[in-house]
């Protein structure tokens, strides 16, 4: 890596000058350009066109971020936005170029043509300052290791200024981060079922929006509103929607998994676990299908109609209706019944016309004008009735006899009766979960035909989707073209998984298969991402924790004896982070949030609740399944065994919740509960700092350490270590006294049970544990000393 001369630097300089000029020369001919239109409505038509126009991007843009110089020609500067002189030269290429994106993913086992990457930093246009990558030398350095990509990730100084650079309630452009691997998944192959596979900070969601973005402009057939990019609440909308619109794409449809479905219902009822995961099963396709189809009755007996100005009347005999409705059932339910009741009408016509016939009375007017619309309106209704998607669901689960005809083989008995519910006396009464949306739009697609298409869909979190709403989103699928970004570690919900597989199987199509894996963190902090690694075993077994490349503070684990003052201590913490400008989440269990709200409130502590779509530029309180794919300054994690707890996939919870920060993780616990994953923690910082004096120990600096103390009577020394009583703040230690093999293991041995009593025991009981132990250990050895 070199640093900049000041004459690169000036020379740099001037040429983002030019590009600057020749970018805003053109804004400006743009923005008159409509004065010169002949008429007023061609003059306001390029008027808003210019207004709307975002290939130039912000005036207050730098005109690029990077430069690659290759082995042979001039360099290459990359920037947002392309930038063509009056002669059509480049002197700026867009990030989205596909030669762009190819010569950004050398590395320097594997360099290309490419030379040097220069990354500029720049406020505006002005350049701070520049690094340089040169790759024979970085390879050279390199070459003994195990994973020179890696190396040169970690040799990235603008990569980590953007990554340690403050979060804010949306996620920002980072185009400047896409690294050479993510690279090559962000340029995939448009009709592709790409499924990336990627741990906590790895990127995946950066990599599948500059995907949309990369499509967008390499594939000139797709427009904004063909894609469709989907998560997995509206917080994570929110959080995400500012990135596309920064990279040129304004108009591309957000949304999350319940907005996709675009019900118009209220949602009051709240389903057990047993019925939410029930719903989402996909046999509940087989269910509506058969309980549509069960709606459509033809009569037993004749069906018989009036006719104007005759004392008879026409006759419709039932296997004449059994056959128009033989040949309509697989039409859509709706388009089905228009059909039907077109036949019908017809073939009810054809008999007077035979009666007519048979009598020979003249016939001059159309049958069909004869007949009392309103009699064979009755008759469709009773034969195939008109149906909403919710007055559909309502009557099938009010009505026992229904449901047992609708799931046939497919539910067992107890599944029909978790099912079955009384119904609202009216329609617009109903009560529903969010579990029926998807059913809703099950049945709605039955009925009315499937929702308008896209021609590539982005779902981001797309691990914990159930069945039923893997399929709805299928059937939003023109062809089946998707990215599908997630973490199977993170994978949790009534629909919790080990693997891709059903996923897959759910959106499979014509398109070509392919799963990837991000194997490289950039984001969550190596030793953070070290002790959330500690709950893979139980959450995750088989899932390998991504490699890190960078590190910050060590994350703070701390105990506090009282039950009581837990959420106080809560609140002191957050205090410290906000204070400090810091964009803070507080990730709570739902069965601590009261008490944690209520202390909050006491210490006039303003939050925005992340889990009803607001984020705050300071703290914001969240729980675990709300806090996915959210990133944070700082993360304070309460109660983390009441996390575990919660559930079956509480180990994976607790992993997500760890998982959220980009730079400061304060786990707080009551003495005595801290999940067995997490204790033995040596090589983490104990004490919150900057909060009160009781909690008043350094981040940087250790604490004090006092000399040796007796304990009753008993010395401090320890066969060769000395006990030293920890400070308010700080861990205890033992230090070695010699250094003989026997006093280091002693002294080893000595420090791994302190480190136990810390995360086990309240400091208050410390001397009578460690007497009742000796004494204990006295008797086990025969009263030997």
């Amino acid at each position: 890596m070199t640093k900049p001369l000041d004459a690169d630097l000036k020379q740099e300089q001037s040429y983002f000058d030019h590009a600057f000029e020749v970018r805003e020369a053109k804004r400006e001919t743009r923005r008159l350009a409509y004065h010169a239109a002949g008429d007023n409505k061609a003059r306001a038509r390029l008027k808003a066109n210019h207004d709307t126009d975002t290939t130039l991007g912000s005036p207050l843009d730098g005109v690029a971020f990077q430069r690659i110089d290759v082995a042979s020609g001039a360099p290459c500067y990359v920037g947002r936005h392309a930038i063509l002189d009056q002669q059509g030269d480049l002197l700026v290429a867009p990030w989205k170029a596909p030669f762009v994106m190819q010569l950004r993913e050398a590395t320097p086992d594997q360099p290309g043509l490419v030379v040097r990457r220069r990354d500029f930093r720049t406020e505006a246009n002005s350049i701070v300052s520049f690094e340089d990558l040169i790759y024979a030398d970085l390879a050279a350095r390199i070459s003994a290791l195990d994973d020179p990509g890696l190396a040169v990730i970690q040799a990235d100084a603008m990569l980590d200024d953007a990554l340690t650079r403050d979060r804010s309630p949306e996620m920002q452009d980072i185009v400047q981060t896409i690294q050479a691997a993510q690279s090559r998944l962000v340029r995939a192959p448009h009709e592709t079922l790409l499924v990336i596979q990627g741990g906590p900070g790895t990127g995946k969601t950066a990599v599948a929006l500059h995907r949309v973005s990369w499509l967008l402009f390499n594939d000139r057939t797709l427009r904004p509103e063909d894609l469709l990019v989907i998560g997995p609440n509206p917080t994570f909308t929110r959080y995400i929607n500012r990135v596309l619109p920064e990279l040129g794409d304004e108009h591309v449809p957000q949304t999350d998994v319940v907005g996709m479905l675009g019900a118009s219902v209220p949602v009051g009822r709240k389903d057990d676990a047993t019925v939410a995961k029930l719903k989402g099963d996909e046999r509940m396709v087989e269910l509506i299908s058969r309980g549509l189809s069960d709606r459509i009755r033809p009569p037993a007996e004749d069906s018989v109609f009036k006719v104007e100005g005759v004392a008879w009347r026409v006759e419709l005999p039932p296997e004449s209706v059994e056959e128009l409705v033989r040949d309509l059932r697989s039409d859509h339910y709706a388009s089905g019944r228009t059909k039907f009741r077109e036949a019908a009408a017809a073939a009810i016509a054809v008999q007077v016309r035979r009666q007519f016939q048979a009598d020979g009375l003249p016939l001059r007017r159309d049958p069909r004008d004869l007949l009392d619309t309103s009699e064979i309106d009755l008759f469709i209704e009773r034969v195939w009735p008109q149906l909403s998607a919710q007055a559909f669901v309502r009557d099938l689960f009010g009505s026992l006899e229904r449901l047992v005809s609708a799931a046939g083989s497919a539910l067992t008995a107890e599944e029909v009766r978790l099912l079955r519910r009384p119904a609202a006396a009216r329609l617009s009464e109903e009560k529903w979960s969010k579990e029926d949306l998807v059913l809703l739009d099950a049945a709605n697609a039955e009925i009315n035909g499937d929702p308008t298409t896209s021609k590539h869909i982005v779902v981001d979190e797309a691990q914990d989707l159930s069945p039923m709403q893997l399929l709805a989103i299928r059937r939003r699928s023109e062809r089946g073209a998707m990215t599908i970004v997630g973490d199977i570690a993170q994978s949790t919900g009534h629909w919790s998984r080990d693997s891709w597989d059903d996923v897959v199987e759910a959106l499979r199509s014509s398109m070509p298969v392919s799963i990837e894996a991000l194997t490289h963190g950039y984001r969550v902090p190596r030793s953070v991402m070290d002790l959330a690694a500690r709950l893979l075993p139980a959450a995750a077994p088989g899932v390998e924790a991504p490699i890190v490349v960078r590190d910050a503070e060590a994350p703070r684990i701390q105990g506090v004896p009282v039950e009581g003052d837990l959420f106080a201590v809560v609140a002191a913490i957050v205090q410290g982070h906000g204070a400090k400008g810091r964009f803070v989440g507080v990730i709570c269990p739902d069965a601590r949030r009261p008490a944690l709200e209520t202390a909050l409130a006491a210490e006039n502590v303003v939050w925005k609740d992340a889990d009803r779509g607001g984020l705050g530029q300071s703290i914001n309180l969240v729980s675990p399944v709300a806090s996915k794919g959210l990133e944070f300054d700082a993360v304070v994690v309460v109660d983390p065994a009441t996390i575990v707890d919660a559930g079956p996939e509480g180990h994976r919870m607790l992993y997500i919740a760890l998982t959220r920060t980009t730079r400061f993780l304060d786990v707080l616990h009551t003495e005595g509960t801290l999940p067995s994953e997490l204790m033995n923690m040596s090589d983490v910082a104990d004490a919150p700092s900057e909060v009160t004096p009781m909690f008043a120990a350094s981040r940087t600096e250790p604490p004090p350490s006092p000399g040796p103390t007796s304990l009753e009577g008993r010395t401090g020394d320890l066969s060769g270590g000395a006990l030293r009583r920890p400070p308010a703040s700080g861990r205890a230690t033992v230090s070695v006294r010699g250094g003989t093999a026997r006093e280091r293991t002693v002294a080893f041995q000595a420090e791994a049970v302190i480190e136990q009593l810390e995360v086990t025991v309240p400091r208050a009981l410390w001397e009578d544990v460690l007497r009742a132990a000796l004494q204990m250990t006295e008797e086990a050895l025969g009263g030997e000393s």
